[in-house]
């Protein structure tokens, strides 16, 4: 089992304002994703393509981060207003290969909420250029902002 590390000011200054704006703005949000499917409460995801160059370069340190070649299922972003939180869950794939989840807050805009909780374990503060790494297989969940602002993580999903 991976024990969950959290990491601060993961990226560089110039990286982290750029990622804030590009993925609040220039990139679409698509609504209607749920932790579980039989969720009654939505937010917004942002599937990316783990071959466009800024994602493999995030993907690049992450590697250089953990200091281990890792095999990547596939990334994208969660995207949360207020009153959308997350429900409890834990990240497998369709053939049950995912070993380690990792979440990189983006967002500044987010003062109040929006905490990474770790169910019996954590509730670990949402803090821009924040990188938490952790076992797939634990129950987790994204709460929503207080106010209205807005919560931007970027997933990566990792197999063995």
């Amino acid at each position: 089992m991976i024990k969950t590390k959290i990491i601060d000011n993961w990226l560089g200054e110039d990286l982290v304002d750029y990622l804030n704006h590009h993925f609040l703005f220039n990139l679409p949000h698509f609504y209607g994703h749920k932790s579980n499917y039989d969720d009654k409460s939505s937010f917004y995801v942002t599937p990316l393509n783990i071959d466009d160059a800024l994602n493999k370069f995030l993907f690049y340190k992450l590697e250089k981060t953990l200091d281990k070649n890792l095999n990547l299922n596939k990334m994208y972003l969660n995207i949360q207003h207020q009153n959308m939180d997350g429900s409890f869950h834990v990240d497998t794939s369709t053939d049950n290969n995912v070993y380690m989840t990792c979440i990189y807050m983006v967002t500044n805009t987010l003062k109040d909420g929006g905490a990474f909780e770790i169910k019996n374990e954590d509730i670990i503060p949402f803090v821009q250029n924040r990188l938490i790494i952790f076992d797939a297989n634990k129950l987790h969940r994204g709460l929503s902002p207080n106010k209205n602002e807005v919560r931007i993580t970027l997933a990566f999903k990792i197999k063995e």
